[in-house]
């Protein structure tokens, strides 16, 4: 089975970018501890504070399982996210299958 790169986009605030990366960290350090996942939040080298939050993922049943193991740390920190720091709470989600 193929691999799986999930990626959820967004611009922040650049007056909340401290704060958000106060809680972008916190997620990041969380997800790491907590599951299994290989995650990592990255900021867009051409665009300040243009983000994404990056899954790479072994497989679909993975894949499918990422909504199961959202416990309330990780609900309460992308809430947070979502609602305070992101521009107008617009994201844009992208899956990418791995070809080999």
């Amino acid at each position: 089975m193929n691999r799986i790169l999930f990626q959820i986009s967004y611009d922040v605030y650049p007056d909340k970018r401290d704060e958000y990366l106060a809680s972008a960290n916190e997620l990041v350090t969380y997800i790491k501890s907590n599951t299994k996942h290989d995650y990592m939040i990255v900021e867009d080298k051409n665009r300040k504070n243009s983000f994404s939050e990056v899954y790479i993922l072994k497989d679909e049943a993975e894949f499918d399982g990422l909504e199961d193991e959202m416990d309330d740390t990780i609900y309460g920190l992308t809430t947070k996210i979502l609602g305070e720091y992101v521009v107008d709470g617009k994201t844009k989600y992208s899956t990418f299958y791995a070809i080999g």
